[in-house]
């Protein structure tokens, strides 16, 4: 148990039939997949389940998109990884499903299609709402136990996330459990902490910088990135024209007067770049702050700023970093995200959120030298800014209420 929240080790699921949750979306092109981390994180749980008749949801983008696509290359992956075959079926809840489901050996394990081919699953409703929709009715009587291990999706409250905890006693995988016991030392555990924000989603570094900083979590935040440049903007610093577009494009619902409150009250908290790497007739620049005259986009941190954060970042017991420092995907300008990602994984307890930053420290190969990567983007920052995950509360409240009781 952890956080309330039932685990593996709460429930016995050998020779029971378990319908597992996980987030195996991934970037694809031309029908290869081009990064199997997500997949690779889930391998734990599925290991653990090897006494087990295991049943996997799993979706791949969203309408609209290119890769809104199959999960038949998925599976293919899935058996690479687990050293065994991973059957696929096209279909989510037809008669020939329920049948192949029925028929299943212990070890056994499947793989459905695409959750979001299903209409109603990413319709916005309740667990019980969700619990009464024909995937969950049709599929509940085929299983014992529900287990989420998609972390990365637990802030949404889809069919296939939360329809199933009121009809089917439902604990946490091994993926969710890592996740929240990283997560939950960063804002929990004593000791010096600083967290290093940057990336383009300007809200997403806000609200993270609201809950470390008014909770008093966070000892210091450095700022890198666009949400660097908004708040040098709101500290009076001319940034020009290029650069207040890109801020204005990613700033969402944030409101400058409350930022500017924010930056005042914790202005000795807060650390801002001294100097910026920009580009200037094709190759990268580096200029003070004061010197800047605004007519170049920004692309990074400076040297000065690299040096002096990576000093900073070696006094924190614990150093959580979130968001690139600049355009690393550009080798010009690398340098702010691949140093400071260096200078993380020297503390003594370091964690790397999801999304480009994971991207960026397996780019670098220091993904291996820190002691957490997040596999989640919007749930890893939900987490850190305080929010309640709401997969994860619906599974809470129903073991509380019904499935610890039960006989399982």
């Amino acid at each position: 148990m952890i956080e309330d929240l039932p685990t593996l080790d709460d429930i016995d699921c050998r020779d029971k039939s378990v319908l597992v949750r996980i987030d195996i979306n991934a970037p694809i092109i031309n029908s290869t997949i081009l990064d199997k981390t997500r997949f690779e994180s889930h391998i734990p749980t599925l290991k653990e389940l090897d006494d087990s008749k295991v049943v996997l949801l799993a979706h791949q983008s969203r309408p609209g998109k290119k890769d809104f696509t199959p999960l038949k290359i998925h599976a293919e992956v899935l058996s690479d990884l687990l050293g065994k075959e991973v059957t696929y079926l096209d279909e989510i809840f037809s008669s020939r499903v329920i049948k192949r489901i029925r028929d299943m050996k212990k070890g056994d394990v499947i793989l459905l299609e695409n959750v979001r081919f299903y209409s109603e699953e990413q319709l916005k409703r309740s667990a019980e709402e969700h619990s009464s929709c024909h995937m969950v009715q049709r599929l509940k009587d085929c299983f014992d136990v529900f287990v989420n291990d998609a972390f990365s999706a637990c802030h949404r409250s889809h069919a296939s996330l939360v329809g199933f905890v009121p009809v089917l006693p439902s604990v946490v995988g091994r993926l969710v459990e890592k996740e929240i016991k990283a997560l939950n030392r960063v804002l929990k555990a004593s000791g010096k902490k600083i967290f290093i924000l940057g990336g383009a989603k300007i809200e997403d570094s806000v609200k993270v910088l609201k809950n470390v900083l008014i909770n008093g979590i966070a000892d210091k935040v450095a700022l890198t990135g666009v949400v660097a440049n908004y708040f040098l903007m709101l500290s009076g610093k001319e940034i020009g024209e290029v650069n207040r577009r890109v801020v204005e494009e990613n700033k969402g619902d944030i409101r400058d007067d409350e930022m500017i409150e924010i930056l005042k009250k914790f202005r000795d908290k807060i650390i801002l770049p001294m100097d910026v790497g920009i580009e200037k007739e094709g190759v990268r620049k580096d200029v003070s702050i004061e010197e800047f005259d605004g007519k170049h986009r920004i692309m990074d941190i400076g040297i000065e700023t690299i040096s002096m954060l990576s000093d900073e970042i070696s006094k924190y017991d614990i150093a959580v970093i979130n968001g690139p420092a600049g355009v690393f995907e550009d080798e010009r300008f690398t340098l702010g995200t691949s140093e400071i990602l260096r200078a993380v994984s020297k503390a003594g307890y370091s964690v790397v959120g999801g999304g480009h930053i994971a991207t960026a420290a397996r780019m670098f190969g220091l993904d291996k030298d820190v002691d957490h990567v997040s596999v989640a983007g919007g749930a890893c920052v939900r987490f850190l800014s305080g929010e309640k995950l709401v997969a994860l509360e619906v599974i809470k409240k129903y073991w509380k209420e019904k499935w610890s009781r039960s006989n399982i």
